[in-house]
């Protein structure tokens, strides 16, 4: 009896959240049920676990604010100095993409002044300054002069050369008839108007303005002509020494120029035009060698071109390339007379204009001024 006892005291162990006590499971449930007793504690529960939560979010604000107290002064230096950063670095994109703005419009604008004038940019590209006034006596002078324009053998006849091969005759003659009108104004159009006159102060902006005085000037050209003979005055030249360098003063330190009178440059830029026409007709001129001072030909831009399209082949492929600039030293001066003499009578040129060409060498003049 007292086991049966024992056993329900064990079974009756089954305790209710509010304090009372049930034999069975199935009692307290009812119990639960009926009283609602679990919808108390899971309430109490909530109340509970909302307080500590709200307390940890407390403690975890009061942890944030001193966090931020004690690290203010190092976050905002580090803000401004990333601010400043920034800005640096903006700034230094805007100045290189403002450098490379500046340079590509400098490489265009410096490609249309050279494709429009290769000689100009060329000389302005490799142009030093230059000053100074000659400063020699009159005797080291005419030495000089002398020594770099006299020809001691202009009398003596040029040997035959061997193997010298004198071109067929032309299949189209040279036109030997005097100058008309359109010709000489041709020539008068195309002189600048600022170049320096010669010896008789006549500049060619006269004969710009002036037609009535550029038809007197046509008909005494070509009464010139008609009459195979060059005039004194054409003959007769200023002589002026150009500075090369800064602070020149010795000769070699300048080139002479000669000033014409603007009409013997007319006549006799008349009779090259013809010239050149006659020999490029007739095939006595290579184009492909022979570049200077023919018309249509854009020798200094296609000599440049080459030159750079060699540098950059060799650039691009990692060459070795020598560059040589040759410049002979008084290259027209040091052509004998009688070597022009011949040539005129290689290709046929005639008679008249060898005659003209060959008095006007002899009895050219040419006066130099020096302090």
């Amino acid at each position: 009896m007292r086991l049966r006892t024992l056993n329900v005291g064990l079974e009756m162990d089954y305790p209710c959240i509010c304090g009372r006590r049930f034999a069975s499971e199935r009692g307290m449930k009812i119990h639960r049920t009926q009283m609602g007793c679990l919808n108390k504690s899971f309430q109490q529960q909530r109340t509970a676990l909302a307080d500590k939560t709200l307390e940890n979010q407390s403690r975890a604000q009061n942890h944030s604010a001193k966090l931020r107290t004690k690290n203010y002064d190092s976050s905002s230096t580090l803000s401004v100095k990333r601010s400043i950063s920034q800005q640096q670095l903006q700034w230094s994109t805007l100045s290189r993409a403002e450098s490379a703005r500046k340079k590509r419009s400098q490489k265009r604008k410096n490609q249309e002044r050279f494709v429009r004038d290769p000689f100009q940019f060329a000389r302005q590209l490799f142009q030093q300054p230059k000053s100074g006034t000659l400063a020699v006596s009159r005797e080291d002078l005419e030495a000089h002069l002398k020594k770099s324009y006299s020809e001691t053998n202009r009398e003596l006849s040029l040997e035959e050369t061997a193997g010298l091969i004198w071109p067929a005759a032309p299949g189209i003659k040279f036109n030997n008839k005097p100058p008309n009108l359109q010709e000489v104004v041709a020539v008068v159009n195309k002189a600048r108007a600022k170049s320096a006159p010669g010896p008789n102060g006549v500049p060619y902006l006269l004969y710009k303005r002036c037609p009535n005085v550029l038809n007197r000037l046509h008909k005494n050209l070509r009464s010139a002509w008609n009459n195979i003979k060059v005039s004194k005055e054409w003959m007769t030249a200023e002589g002026v020494y150009i500075p090369k360098e800064q602070n020149s003063k010795e000769i070699n330190q300048f080139r002479p120029i000669s000033l014409l009178n603007v009409e013997g440059k007319i006549f006799f830029s008349v009779m090259a035009t013809r010239l050149t026409k006659y020999l490029r007709e007739n095939g006595y001129i290579n184009t492909s060698v022979q570049k200077g001072g023919i018309p249509g030909v854009s020798g200094c831009l296609e000599t440049a071109a080459m030159i750079l399209e060699a540098i950059q082949r060799a650039k691009s492929e990692k060459l070795n390339l020598d560059v040589v600039w040759l410049d002979l030293a008084n290259a027209y001066g040091s052509v004998p007379h009688g070597m022009i003499q011949l040539a005129l009578r290689m290709y046929h040129v005639p008679e008249d204009i060898q005659v003209m060409l060959d008095d006007y060498f002899s009895g050219f003049r040419m006066r130099f001024s020096t302090r």
